[in-house]
C-alpha cells in the first residue's frame, strides 16, 4: 500500500497511518442466506452468507430469524445448511 500511495499520492508517501478496518465480505456457495440450525447444537443457530445483502435486508432477517427460534417459522430450504457445497455454484460479481 505505500508503495501504492506514494506512487499515486506523493506527498502522503510518509503520512502516518491513523486507522485500519477490514471490509469482510461472505457468500454462501449458492449466493442464499445461511439462516439454519447448527448440526450438532440445537441451541445455535447459524445466520449469514449474505454480505452486504444481508445488510440492506437485515432487519426482515432478524424477524426471519426471530420467527424461526421462537417456532413461529420453518427453515426455508434454500437457505438451509444442507443446501450449501464446499464448491461454488454462482458466479459473484
Amino acid at each position: 500500500m505505500r508503495a501504492y500511495l506514494a506512487a499515486r499520492y506523493p506527498d502522503l508517501r510518509d503520512a502516518p497511518l491513523l486507522e485500519s478496518r477490514v471490509c469482510r465480505y461472505e457468500n454462501t456457495s449458492s449466493g442464499n442466506f445461511l439462516i439454519d440450525r447448527h448440526p450438532d447444537l440445537n441451541n445455535v443457530w447459524l445466520a449469514g452468507g449474505g454480505s452486504g445483502h444481508g445488510f440492506k435486508h437485515g432487519p426482515a432477517l432478524g424477524e426471519h430469524v426471530v420467527a424461526l427460534i421462537s417456532g413461529h417459522a420453518e427453515v426455508e430450504e434454500r437457505f438451509s445448511l444442507a443446501t450449501k457445497a464446499e464448491i461454488r455454484a454462482r458466479e459473484v460479481f
